[in-house]
């Protein structure tokens, strides 16, 4: 009883120790910031800027006022009260330099003048607030939107980007200048120097930190098989896979190119390298070994086509019977008797002839 006693006061006094470590936001700061959140969520934008005005003034800790003076800035801008948000923006960043906010504050300030109509400066300041905090959260949509602005001025973005790629080697916003590079030199029909800077691309972001490793690798295959490189373009891809791992619960760490990628092997197996063994092997893979997947039920059809081609009729039955229970409202299901005359039909459906059109005969059917 008395080492109960004891744990619960033990446990009282952290609690007020920790209370008393607590930073202390200040009730007024409170109340108008909260004042300033209502009205800016109804709309009333002047009122919130003059609320989070007052939130400012009675901050207690620099984070809070930087805070309250973004989101003064931010509601005059939602006014569309140009001058006044210009104003509250340049306070910020005059009064807390080394703030998060006053770093945002760079990207806002440039759409701001991009939203007032004055395009050509508000790029201008996009650019710079993407050059000087390019590691920012910001940095690469502003990238994305300045590439935009180039392409409708008319702009050789192609060589912007050359020209900036040294500069941003070393900061968050490479990959992305890599991969604009490469997709320009493919729009211009530079294929094998396009194929390259993908490649690049994955090499220097691999997974799983760079969030473009797939796309590139994906792009980098296309290329090559239009370049006549099947294999290749198979290597690609399986590079790509090979980086998928399991997870601590279930399943796998998914992306979305990866089933694309399983599938995508398998057309080249079939289609480009006439290896029907390997095309069958990755179909099933793609059933098997992604679960989340909606090309499954592709993938077990496509398998089974290929078993009756090979002559394999037993093995087209068995994964028409597996495709009719494990997906039963594939459109795929009623087409069943297509390749395996003795599977059930399935009732109130029909088998539309865009699927069989092509399809091979069984040879149980002869």
């Amino acid at each position: 009883m008395r080492r109960g006693l004891a744990r619960l006061e033990r446990a009282a006094l952290l609690a007020l120790l920790l209370g008393a470590c607590a930073p202390h936001v200040g009730d007024a700061f409170a109340r108008a910031k909260g004042a300033g959140d209502s009205a800016y969520s109804a709309g009333r934008y002047a009122e919130a800027a003059s609320d989070y005005e007052n939130a400012a003034r009675a901050s207690l800790r620099t984070t809070d006022q930087a805070e309250a003076l973004y989101l003064r800035a931010a509601a005059y801008q939602r006014e569309r009260a140009w001058e006044r948000a210009r104003a509250a923006y340049a306070e910020l960043v005059q009064k807390l330099p080394a703030s998060d906010r006053a770093r945002r504050a760079m990207f806002d300030e440039a759409a701001l003048e991009i939203d007032a109509g004055n395009g050509e400066k508000g790029y201008g300041m996009l650019r710079d607030a993407m050059m000087k905090q390019p590691n920012d959260g910001l940095a690469r949509r502003a990238l994305e939107r300045y590439v935009g602005y180039l392409d409708e001025t008319g702009a050789d973005v192609l060589a912007w980007l050359r020209g900036v790629q040294a500069k941003l080697a070393t900061t968050e916003l490479d990959e992305n200048v890599l991969y604009a590079i490469a997709t320009r030199l493919e729009a211009a029909g530079d294929l094998e120097s396009a194929r390259i800077a993908y490649s690049a691309c994955a090499d220097r972001h691999p997974y799983p930190h760079g969030s473009l490793f797939d796309d590139a690798l994906w792009h980098a295959s296309l290329l090559d098989e239009k370049l006549g490189r099947a294999r290749q373009a198979v290597a690609d891809l399986d590079r790509m896979l090979a980086v998928r791992e399991p997870s601590s619960m279930t399943g796998s760490y998914e992306r979305p190119r990866f089933s694309q990628a399983r599938y995508r092997m398998a057309v080249l197996y079939r289609d480009r390298l006439d290896d029907h063994a390997s095309a069958r092997r990755e179909f099933h893979a793609l059933y098997a070994d992604h679960p989340t997947s909606i090309l499954r039920d592709d993938a077990l059809w496509e398998e089974a086509k290929l078993a009756l081609a090979d002559g394999d009729g037993r093995e087209a039955c068995a994964l028409t019977a597996v495709l009719a229970k494990d997906f039963p409202a594939s459109r795929f299901a009623p087409c069943s008797r297509t390749l395996c005359p003795g599977a059930s039909p399935v009732a109130g459906r029909r088998c539309h002839d865009y699927i069989t059109r092509e399809e091979p005969r069984s040879p149980m059917g002869r």
